[in-house]
């Protein structure tokens, strides 16, 4: 067998014919800054996540908490993925907007009765605060530029 390698002209021939897919890939998308800022505080929301009242704190409690914390978590480290490489970012949003609104509704059914800003202020805002991260999370999902899809 003839151990036959490429010259230049053919190396230029390959490139050059893959030359237009790679400039289409290579395509930034610019994000508006709406969608950065709600970005940001989704990512910031999550990990405001602290351990709670000490009275309030069970080993049942802990073990749903903990679990909804790591589905939380990597369901954000999956959009900012979707949204750094700009593949199923939207599809992303829409688990999480999935997750949130059980996750919230199974909150308000649990804790509605130790919402209360005197005793418990940090479990009350975080309960309270649930929708609007609801709210962030649909409009970053409706906000983010596909614009390789365009492509």
């Amino acid at each position: 067998m003839v151990d036959r390698k490429l010259d230049d002209t053919e190396i230029g021939a390959i490139l050059e014919a893959f030359s237009e897919s790679r400039e289409a890939r290579a395509h930034v998308t610019n994000q508006s800054t709406t969608f950065k800022i709600l970005l940001a505080f989704c990512n910031i929301y999550v990990n405001l996540l602290q351990p709670l009242d000490a009275n309030l704190i069970t080993e049942d409690f802990l073990t749903v908490f903990d679990g909804r914390a790591n589905i939380m978590f990597w369901l954000l480290v999956l959009i900012n993925m979707g949204a750094y490489f700009n593949i199923g970012f939207k599809i992303m949003c829409l688990i999480s907007i999935i997750y949130i609104l059980n996750a919230t509704a199974d909150n308000f059914v649990v804790f509605a009765g130790l919402v209360n800003f005197d005793d418990r202020s940090y479990l009350s805002a975080f309960l309270l605060s649930r929708p609007l991260f609801f709210v962030a999370i649909i409009w970053m999902g409706i906000v983010f530029d596909a614009a390789l899809a365009d492509n």
